[in-house]
């Protein structure tokens, strides 16, 4: 059995990942939030795992950008609906967000280079982000059901019904 992560934190629920947002909004703090959609069937997963937590000393990517990024874990079996809501389409998907909720930069699969100099550059220039990106509102997207778009015919008939009305 694997030793526990020191660096990547696994988020077990809805109302802790808005107790780790609210936190991190709170400190004030220069570090980026770091949300990895994975599942722990999937093979590039569990690749991105071994490359985050590194070896049982914890000598991954995620303890080499400690001083830049906070590292959380989120099972898509658990946070189905936030992943729809963040448009997450593969895995596995990592969110960098600011302590605002702000989404400065998506990267999507397992090249542990584009990660780690997307974090890289996103630290650098998360102060002149913000304006017209896309937000988290940890209130609402996290535990909220998906109304409009919750089947993949439901876009459709929402856009047959407007143009027939």
């Amino acid at each position: 059995m694997e030793a526990p992560s020191i660096t990547v934190k696994s988020v077990a629920d809805g109302p802790q990942l808005k107790e780790i947002m609210k936190n991190a909004a709170e400190d004030g703090g220069n570090k980026l939030l770091v949300l990895e959609f994975m599942a722990p069937w999937s093979e590039p997963c569990k690749y991105m795992s071994k490359v985050l937590d590194g070896n049982p000393a914890g000598r991954g990517l995620a303890y080499d950008l400690r001083g830049y990024a906070d590292f959380y874990a989120l099972d898509i079996t658990k946070f189905r609906q936030f992943a729809q809501r963040m448009t997450v389409e593969a895995l596995p998907t990592f969110l960098l967000l600011t302590k605002g909720y702000t989404v400065l930069a998506r990267v999507v699969g397992v090249d542990k280079e584009e990660l780690r100099s997307s974090i890289m550059q996103e630290h650098r220039d998360k102060a002149a982000a913000g304006a017209g990106q896309e937000k988290v509102n940890p209130e609402q997207d996290i535990d909220e059901p998906l109304s409009l778009f919750s089947s993949p015919y439901a876009f459709l008939r929402a856009r047959l019904r407007s143009f027939f009305n």
